[in-house]
């Protein structure tokens, strides 16, 4: 989709959606446990083991959600089969995900005193990454594409936004090194549609991306679905900088 909106049309379509969503229909209030985003490693940014729970769920039952393996998590929260229970057991394996991304990243840092630090802080990343990953299987982790373009599909708040930032099928390096892929050409325009009936629906996230699809227009879709992704990425790393060092 090249050059999907001209530069008039960008602007009167910012100005359109900001004072819809100013005025006439405020976005609502977001689910606690529907807007679980996920965040790589454990950090303070990533929701407690209990804000995976079902909503209206007794003391007991969280115990219960507590104990299970993330695996077990995982097959509950499908089991339930609800859009928000899909968009959870996401949270869970993104969760997975981003530690491992983290772990990757932050040892292949430059070596130098701050780098030394860092790593120092952080240890091997083993128990991390246990933490975070437990029993989950590699194709359970890579499952959760599916699972938030589901959520994306069926409205859930902020999905469409997570499923943008996890990348071309869950690879954000196809923005770089195959930008000309049909694959990465169809998947960017995908994520440029997420983005424009999510902000319909008056998704404060996908607010947020619409305005800076709007900002870059001049660029090609690519380049700026590709801004989307790695801002998002620079942004969870610095939460799991702060998250480690705190």
């Amino acid at each position: 989709m090249k050059a999907l909106l001209s530069a008039v049309a960008v602007a009167t379509g910012a100005i359109t959606a900001l004072a819809i969503v100013g005025v006439a229909t405020p976005p609502p209030a977001r689910d606690a446990s529907a807007g679980v985003r996920a965040t790589a490693a454990p950090a303070s940014s990533t929701p407690p083991t209990s804000a995976i729970v079902r909503p209206g769920t007794g003391t007991a039952s969280r115990a219960a959600a507590d104990a299970d393996s993330l695996q077990q998590r995982v097959e509950r929260l499908l089991a339930h089969g609800t859009p928000r229970d899909r968009y959870q057991a996401f949270a869970v394996l993104a969760r997975c995900a981003h530690a491992t991304d983290f772990d990757r990243y932050l040892k292949s840092l430059p070596a130098s005193p701050e780098t030394a630090r860092l790593r120092a802080r952080y240890g091997d990343g083993s128990a991390r990454i246990a933490a975070a990953c437990g029993d989950l299987s590699a194709r359970q982790v890579e499952r959760r594409i599916e699972l938030v373009a589901a959520a994306a599909d069926d409205g859930i708040p902020g999905a469409a936004s997570a499923w943008i930032e996890e990348g071309p099928y869950g690879d954000r390096t196809a923005l770089t090194q195959r930008p000309d892929d049909p694959l990465v050409v169809a998947w960017v325009e995908q994520a440029i549609e997420r983005v424009l009936a999510a902000t319909r629906r008056s998704d404060t996230e996908a607010i947020g991306q619409f305005g800076s699809l709007c900002l870059n227009w001049e660029k090609d879709d690519v380049a700026r679905v590709r801004l989307l992704v790695d801002a998002a990425l620079e942004r969870r790393r610095e939460d799991q900088l702060k998250a480690m060092l705190n």
